[in-house]
């Protein structure tokens, strides 16, 4: 499952992927492997994220994501 509130603050913060995953020293593509739920990034990685995107951790990794069919 995608995780669209991360990709829209990523969006929203006016910086390229690829800019975020330096900051964040993630190899390229880590990032979008996050974005469609293929990796799942540990507590560390989510605190990062969210602090090079100004937002707060459950606004960009909600803990409930309810699927709509």
């Amino acid at each position: 499952m995608a995780n669209t509130p991360l990709k829209i603050a990523i969006i929203q913060s006016g910086l390229k992927s690829y800019e975020v995953e330096r900051v964040l020293n993630f190899w390229p593509g880590k990032l979008s492997k996050v974005i469609s739920g293929i990796i799942v990034p540990t507590k560390g990685e989510e605190t990062a994220l969210a602090g090079v995107l100004d937002k707060k951790v459950c606004e960009i990794f909600p803990s409930e994501q309810v699927e709509v069919d």
